[in-house]
């Protein structure tokens, strides 16, 4: 029997959900969403490996070749364990889980039921030369500061607002500040990845894209991207910036939540 890998969590029973935080964040993100879904799904909430409770210095230095097909994988052990890898599962994501969540549904798009991503920084599609590219590459060149403690408040400043960074506890401070190689590790996979928009077009399950009219363009302009490659999708647009699956939870998690149902009406 395959093990459960560490890190990801179980609750409930029925048809799979599978949930995906962003960066510098954990699997605690979606408390309200699996409050939602758990009494008629099996949600498969997982901590990204680096994050949560895989956070450990043990983990981090184990990362160095980290791409996202290394959580594809666990995932899929996850799905083993649980003796449901044949059947098809919803996905959610939010930011690089939002990213991840779209690679594990281009890679088994018959497998998918439906797609619930918020602001998924896909950053590979962002075409080469565009002026969208030169933001990318200046906020990876913030973020990748030596100065951890710099790099984390231009990271978190700029997904949320300025000065956010010091507006938090010190002990955040610093545990953000731990995680950054991490969140530069998250980058460099999310540009190393492959697929396009003729891939992203091959989901044909239903997908809700979700944004934050007060999120930065880039997460815009990717969102669109995706949207414009998908068939079956909606476009849901909340008053709320890009960390608004948490900074709105009591909000943008149960839309996600009605979103699953209403694609699976035999738990309604």
């Amino acid at each position: 029997m395959i093990d459960l890998p560490q890190g990801i969590h179980v609750s409930g029973k029925g048809p799979t959900v599978i949930l995906l935080h962003s960066s510098l964040s954990s699997s605690k993100q979606w408390v309200t969403l699996v409050q939602h879904l758990k009494n008629d799904f099996t949600v498969i909430n997982v901590d990204i490996l680096g994050y949560g409770s895989v956070g450990d210095k043990e983990t981090l230095s184990s990362l160095e070749n980290y791409r996202a097909s290394i959580e594809v994988e666990r995932i899929q052990q996850a799905l083993q364990h649980l003796h449901v890898e044949d059947q098809p599962y919803h996905i959610v994501g939010h930011s690089f889980g939002g990213a991840l969540g779209l690679k594990l549904a281009v890679e088994a798009p018959e497998k998918v039921l439906s797609l619930s991503l918020y602001e998924p920084v896909a950053f590979h599609l962002i075409e080469e030369g565009s002026e969208t590219k030169e933001v990318l590459n200046d906020l990876f060149k913030r973020v990748s500061a030596d100065d951890l403690f710099i790099a984390a408040e231009e990271f978190m400043d700029y997904w949320n607002i300025k000065g956010f960074f010091k507006s938090l506890p010190s002990r955040v401070q610093q545990g953000a500040a731990h995680e950054m190689n991490k969140v530069n590790l998250d980058s460099i996979a999310l540009i190393s990845e492959t697929y396009g928009k003729d891939e992203i077009n091959k989901i044909t399950a239903p997908a809700m894209i979700m944004t934050g009219s007060q999120s930065p363009t880039l997460s815009k302009v990717l969102a669109d991207i995706i949207v414009n490659a998908l068939d079956d999708v909606t476009q849901e647009v909340f008053e709320a910036g890009h960390m608004g699956v948490i900074s709105h939870a009591p909000i943008v998690q149960p839309k996600i939540a009605e979103f699953i149902k209403s694609h699976h009406t035999d738990v309604l």
